[in-house]
């Protein structure tokens, strides 16, 4: 055979050919990225199948120079996925600290200022999380179909309606109306859509994520529930309730549009920062994966689950709303009350942190059981408190249960189902919870009225443990999603055995020289396992190629 047109015999190009790793392309040609890449394309695909692990090697050699492009490419994605969180965190910390929260605030204004029966102020508590949780379930349907930014924004706007309209509230039924708003636009953008977007953006450490993000719900009853308590008590609610709607719109709308987006997707990642695949020959982007929604409903698991919840939620959140006139009630100050509401909220953030690196080493179903055994004890506690420090104590062992529960239950169903259904699993989810929070407050100031507020607490202590004992029937979720074969895309094709595969046959092409005006093709290889699809025209290679690449001899593999 003929010297090569870079004057070395073939004898010592085989020879570097070999100490090169067995690739069959020469030193001659390890060149910087930019001068050689149109001969590597040619020739990378044309190498033999049992190659795999040298081509391998020869792309990281020949990408060197771009590792520190991705790694900050790498770095952005990351930064990218937290970014949202920080988003998710602000739209919690907003709906919890000036709406969830501040209901027993808003309770307790309506008790002193309209005076009304604790029980139907906890009623009007009750019919607002009987909207929210109605209204949580279609949202779910909502979040599917649109952006969830979209959906937060139109809650927004009726929920601030809600909260600016609390000022006019002079009646029962007004109260029942001005809530049933208030709700509604509280289950558009409350954890259904803020718990969709950490689930979809997060899978490896979802329970940090989840643990980082609904912090936020503590940290608005730490730092915007005593603001709003100081003022009311200096004035009314009446004076200070459309002031509070302007502020609560502002900085939801912040937290939304600066910072929020729908999915991975929409900026080329998928969930934990992964580059999106955009490629010719990629795999096109199929659903998430996830059991469906009708039959995630009907198992076994979720209806144990969604009846155990209700049961523990219910007396959960009918001791925080509560909380601020049991603690007045107990201590005669309303400022012992206010210390003890941001004490509740303090203890789960730091409970939840925990909560959330828990989760990710022991068992969801386990560690659920255990907090819920730690909300009986709470509640107990609090039962039989007479002094400022039993009644610290007993807040510390509730808040150490309360933002966890809150945060498992999302976790819990995603971990079972997947992603694809679960705005709409969880949306049900919580109307079938919520339609039990509403009785929570209700049932509680019933029996404050007609006993105390230690008859109130150890009912709830009671219906905590019912709850404990229904979710352990639930048993361990069957994941049927990870076991399902994935639909097989239109662009797969089975793997050829090496038998099957044909023999390469070496040719020579040489791409200089040639006579003006003559296109000839290059053959290469683009199809599955090196078959050859089609053959390339040499003056689409040369449109990529650099004007300062030499003219090499390509061997290629037919």
């Amino acid at each position: 055979m003929p010297k090569a047109a870079s004057g070395r015999d073939d004898g010592a190009a085989s020879d570097e050919a070999s100490s090169n790793g067995g690739t069959g392309i020469s030193s001659h040609t390890m060149r910087p990225t930019s001068t050689i890449r149109p001969a590597f394309i040619i020739s990378i695909g044309s190498l033999p199948p049992a190659s795999t692990a040298h081509r391998g090697k020869l792309a990281g050699r020949l990408s060197g120079v771009n590792v520190p492009v991705a790694t900050a490419e790498r770095s952005q994605r990351f930064v990218r996925g937290w970014v949202v969180l920080a988003g998710v965190f602000g739209v919690m910390m907003i709906t919890s600290g000036m709406v969830f929260y501040a209901l027993g605030a808003f309770l307790d204004a309506f008790v002193d200022e309209q005076e009304f029966s604790t029980a139907l102020a906890g009623a009007g508590v009750g019919m607002f999380l009987l909207a929210s949780g109605l209204c949580g379930y279609y949202t779910g349907k909502l979040v599917n179909r649109f952006d969830a930014r979209w959906v937060i924004t139109a809650g927004t706007a009726v929920s601030t309606v809600g909260m600016a309209l609390l000022s006019q509230v002079r009646s029962g039924w007004q109260m029942f109306v001005v809530m049933t708003i208030f709700g509604i636009g509280f289950g558009l953008c409350g954890l259904v859509p803020t718990t969709t977007l950490v689930t979809r953006w997060f899978e490896r450490r979802r329970s940090v994520a989840m643990a980082i993000s609904s912090t936020g719900l503590s940290l608005g009853g730490i730092v915007l529930l005593p603001q709003m308590s100081v003022r009311i008590e200096a004035d009314t609610l009446v004076y200070w309730a459309p002031r509070f709607a302007v502020v609560y719109c502002v900085l939801l709308l912040i937290s939304t549009w600066f910072f929020l987006r729908a999915w991975p997707r929409d900026v080329g990642l998928l969930p934990d920062g992964a580059r999106q695949s955009s490629g010719p020959g990629d795999a096109p982007a199929g659903p998430p994966p996830g059991t469906p929604y009708q039959q995630a409903i009907r198992t076994r698991f979720f209806i144990f689950t969604a009846i155990g919840f209700v049961l523990v939620m219910s007396s959960q959140v009918g001791a925080i709303q509560h909380m601020y006139k049991f603690t007045g009630d107990r201590l005669g100050s309303d400022t012992a009350a206010a210390t003890a509401v941001a004490v509740l909220a303090g203890t789960s953030v730091v409970a939840r942190i925990c909560g959330g690196i828990a989760a990710l080493k022991v068992s969801l179903r386990w560690l659920t059981m255990v907090l819920m055994v730690v909300q009986v004890a709470g509640l107990c506690m609090l039962a039989v408190a007479g002094s400022g420090l039993a009644i610290l104590f007993g807040v510390l062992v509730l808040g150490s249960a309360m933002g966890n529960l809150l945060m498992l239950h999302p976790l819990i169903l995603a971990d079972a189902f997947g992603v694809r259904d679960y705005p709409r699993i969880y949306g049900f989810g919580s109307l079938l919870m919520v339609s039990g929070l509403a009785g929570g407050p209700f049932l509680t100031g019933v029996l404050n009225d007609a006993y105390s507020y230690r008859s109130a607490f150890f009912a709830l202590a009671a219906i905590a443990l019912v709850g404990l004992v229904v979710y352990s029937f639930a048993g361990n979720p069957a994941r049927d999603y990870l076991t399902s074969p994935a639909p097989e895309s239109e662009w797969a094709a089975p793997i050829r055995p090496r038998s099957a595969r044909p023999t390469p046959t070496p040719v020579l092409t040489v791409t200089r020289d040639l006579p003006e005006g003559v296109r000839q093709p290059m053959l290469a290889s683009n199809g599955i396992n090196g078959a050859l699809e089609d053959a390339t025209e040499l003056d689409e290679i040369e449109q990529t190629r650099s004007p300062t690449a030499p003219a090499v001899w390509i061997v290629e593999s037919l």
